[in-house]
Order: structure tokens, then sequence, then C-alpha cells
């Protein structure tokens, strides 16, 4: 038996799985007349299986009581988010060099 993973990990990676699947979802029910819609419609089919392979990944590692597969489910949803934070901030830093 390995180690129990962190439950904070275990919510904030289930919060963000469940997030993006929203997303996901609501971008295929979305009504659209573009004639590229079926390629759109096919790429997020493949991001909802993705999306879904890393529920079932979390799952196994919480049930499992293994820690590798949650913090590799947790990292792979929270990179996207960090990202964002540290464009942020580098252009924040950028504004405020140029501001003085």
């Amino acid at each position: 038996m390995g180690t129990k993973p962190p439950t904070v990990i275990v919510v904030i990676a289930g919060l963000l799985l469940a997030a993006y699947l929203v997303l996901v979802v609501r971008a295929l029910l979305s009504p659209s007349s573009d004639p590229q819609r079926g390629m759109a419609d096919g790429f997020l089919m493949m991001m909802t299986f993705f999306l879904l392979c890393l529920v079932g990944l979390l799952w196994y590692g919480t049930t499992r009581h293994r820690a590798g597969p949650v913090w590799t489910v947790f990292v792979i949803c929270a990179l996207p988010s960090l990202s964002f934070v540290a464009r942020a901030v580098y252009l924040l830093v950028r504004w405020v060099k140029g501001a003085s």
C-alpha cells in the first residue's frame, strides 16, 4: 500500500477537472454555423476523453491510496492556471519597470 495522497490536492484536482469538463461540454453544446465546426467538435471530443482519463487516474490514485497518480493529475490540471498567473506577474513587472 502506498502513501495516502493529501485530501486538499485531491479536492483541488477534482474541482479543476470539473471546471475543465464544464467548459468543454459548454463549447460542444454551443450553436455554430462555422464550416470548420466538425474539426472543433473532434478536438473537443478528444479533450473530453483526455479529461475523463484524468478523472479515472485521480479516482484510481484516491481509492488505492497512491500519491503518484494524484500528484500527476494535480500538476497537469494546475499547470495552465499557474502559467497564467506567472504570465500576469511577468507583465506586471515589465509594466512597473517601464513606468519608472
